[in-house]
C-alpha cells in the first residue's frame, strides 16, 4: 500500500469511523486508504464494511504499521 513519506501526527487523539474500509478488486480502495492514512496520522479508527474478512485484513495492515483500528 502506498504511504506518505512522513507522518505528522495531525490526528493524534482523534477517533474516526471509516465506511467501506475493506478493499475490493485491484489496488487499494478509497475506504482502506483513508483508514490507513487516518491511523498513520494518529487517529483511532473504527472500520466498517459489508465484508468482515476484508475489514479484518485492513485492520491487520493498520496494526502491523503500529496504528490503532477495530
Amino acid at each position: 500500500m502506498p504511504e506518505p513519506a512522513q507522518a505528522h501526527g495531525r490526528l493524534q487523539g482523534w477517533r474516526a469511523m471509516v465506511t467501506g474500509a475493506g478493499s475490493h478488486g485491484r489496488g487499494v480502495g478509497t475506504g482502506r486508504a483513508i483508514a490507513a492514512l487516518f491511523a498513520r496520522e494518529g487517529a483511532q479508527v473504527a472500520l466498517l464494511d459489508r465484508d468482515a474478512d476484508r475489514v479484518h485484513e485492513t485492520c491487520g495492515l493498520i496494526e502491523a504499521r503500529g496504528g490503532a483500528a477495530r
